[in-house]
């Protein structure tokens, strides 16, 4: 066929996609049009202590999890809520032991290595009923029974202990745990003999933060003492033999890698500062399993954003961030590679639609774009106004190919009408992304509507600013907002430029402005990996506003 006739049959068509925003309802495009940029090697290299896959919203972490899963045999993915974090964050007695500020981080690590181990269990024994729950067993005391290992003996007690809901969901073995750690207490307290502790165990049906204020000091302290004990006691030693019977007896096959992915752990989350710890737990325990079993892996996305609030919150219980970035795996792409996944993607959608002829970007795009007297590449053009993720390259073409429906090319102008989609919604994107710590961002953005492309600190109207602030201040009196308590707290004249300049590094550290510290560098971007210190803004320090929000806040392009 000749390429005039395959163009003569091909036309886009209003609900032609080459990709969806959710890499997990994103299979079709996924599985044929991947481009591996590195990362997966380092996943599926069990022996790689790397395991924590960095980056922010739109990224690519669930796409390259999902790839993973589609190029390993045994992956095991474990669902945010299969980790019971609600039922943690919310639970009584945890609520109880710290408001006694008893130290539960050896607690946190028995029940994640007891979740990754037995998931392990579970694939490689097929645990799926009773029955097979049995014949595991059976198989571990025949292997274990006789063996005077002291070490494979405790393990063969915990596994017995344990056993009996290895089938069960993840979600229920956790909520298992944590009530065998009150039953635990509430044993140990009746144990200790004391009349004080044991008048209020019988006159207090639930542990909670509310039975702790009911406490004398005394018994504070007799029931610190206990509850700590309890808890450092958890069978960590037996569970660490259990770890070792995977690495030396059960998963000796080097040709069969176990891997557990977890994800989203960003979505629907809650500012709840055990939730913090328990993840911080469960990053420190991860690190651990991979270290000690050699053929199993888990590995854990997470956003940029969320990282950081992990060891800020954890770092007073001994969780410190520089002992794991050498465990990172950023997700960081390149031009080139974007416009590959573009033509990628492009092609697949034309090869199985329309034609079996390989079609590329440049057979379906303009020659350039031209902008006021300046030409442009359209690639260029369109991952200008990206922030060098998949997903916003995928939406601004997903809006181009909306705006070319009936047509075999995507003109100019189609180009320019899904720019206006495109542009809006990445700033609703925006705000969505950092809601957590800034709930009113896009007030913040808007500030600069119909603003100068670039401009210096030093030219930014002061006045205006002033006003913006005060409107602010009314329109959300009283907001827990990380940037209303910024404001509220240094809105005064005298104070003015620093309330102005912490400003500029909140939007800065959004992507939504860059920074040009000194003339000869080029503007830099948070999402390259740039962090604005604090003394580096002075008057002549140039910000420029994104170009992927231009024209929705009526920006002009020179």
């Amino acid at each position: 066929m000749s390429k005039s006739k395959a163009e003569l049959k091909f036309r886009f068509l209003r609900h032609d996609n080459i990709g969806t925003a959710d890499a997990d309802q994103d299979k079709k495009f996924l599985s044929e049009s991947f481009v591996d940029t590195g990362e997966l090697l380092i996943l599926a290299d069990t022996i790689d202590p790397r395991f924590i896959v960095v980056g922010r919203t739109g990224a690519g972490k669930t796409a390259l999890l999902n790839r993973l899963a589609e190029t390993e045999d045994r992956v095991i993915k474990i669902a945010p809520e299969e980790l019971a974090l609600t039922y943690l964050s919310d639970n009584s007695v945890i609520s109880f032991f710290m408001d006694l500020d008893i130290k539960m981080d050896l607690f946190y690590n028995l029940l994640w290595r007891h979740v990754f181990t037995v998931e392990i269990l579970k694939e490689r024994y097929e645990i799926i009923n009773e029955k097979k729950r049995d014949d595991f067993l059976t198989k571990i005391r025949e292997a274990f029974g006789i063996e005077r290992n002291r070490a494979k003996r405790d393990a063969l007690d915990y596994l017995s202990e344990w056993g009996e809901t290895f089938w069960q969901t993840t979600e229920y073995r956790i909520k298992e745990i944590t009530t065998s750690l009150e039953d635990d207490f509430r044993s140990q307290v009746k144990a200790s003999g004391s009349s004080n502790l044991a008048q209020f165990l019988s006159t207090t049906a639930e542990l909670n933060a509310e039975a702790v204020k009911s406490l004398s000091e005394e018994q504070k302290a007799e029931i610190s003492h206990i509850g700590q004990r309890v808890v450092n006691k958890v069978q960590i030693k037996k569970l660490s033999d259990v770890m070792r019977a995977l690495d030396e007896d059960i998963l000796i096959d080097k040709q069969k890698k176990y891997f557990i992915t977890i994800d989203k752990l960003d979505e629907n989350w809650i500012n709840d500062e055990l939730r913090y710890y328990l993840l911080a737990s469960l990053l420190e325990t991860a690190k651990d399993f991979n270290h000690k079993v050699e053929n199993a892996k888990v590995v854990v996305a997470l956003r940029e954003d969320l990282l950081g609030r992990i060891f800020r919150f954890a770092r007073g219980t001994g969780h410190q961030e520089e002992k794991f970035k050498d465990l990172y795996v950023p997700l960081n792409w390149r031009k080139q590679d974007l416009i590959k996944l573009l033509d990628r993607r492009v092609s697949q959608l034309i090869r199985e639609q329309y034609t079996q002829r390989a079609v590329s970007l440049k057979d379906i795009l303009p020659t350039y774009v031209r902008v006021n007297r300046s030409r442009c590449e359209p690639t260029e053009y369109i991952i200008q106004r990206t922030m060098l993720r998949p997903r916003d390259v995928i939406m601004f073409f997903n809006e181009c190919i909306k705006a070319a429906e009936g047509k075999a090319k995507i003109a100019q102008t189609n180009i320019f009408q899904a720019e206006e989609h495109y542009s809006k919604s990445r700033l609703r994107a925006l705000a969505d992304e950092w809601y957590s710590d800034y709930q009113h961002l896009v007030e913040m953005c808007l500030f600069f509507r119909r603003y100068p492309r670039k401009f210096n600190f030093k030219d930014v109207q002061r006045e205006k600013f002033k006003d913006d602030i005060l409107n602010f201040c009314i329109d959300f009196a009283g907001s827990e907002d990380e940037i209303y308590q910024l404001v509220s707290g240094k809105l005064s004249d005298e104070r003015l430029d620093e309330l102005l300049a912490e400003i500029l590094r909140i939007l800065f550290k959004v992507g939504f402005l860059g920074a040009k510290t000194e003339s000869y560098l080029p503007v830099e971007w948070s999402y390259e990996g740039k962090k604005l210190k604090s003394i580096e803004i002075g008057d002549d320090t140039v910000f420029e506003i994104h170009a992927a929000f231009w024209r929705e806040l009526g920006i002009k392009p020179e």
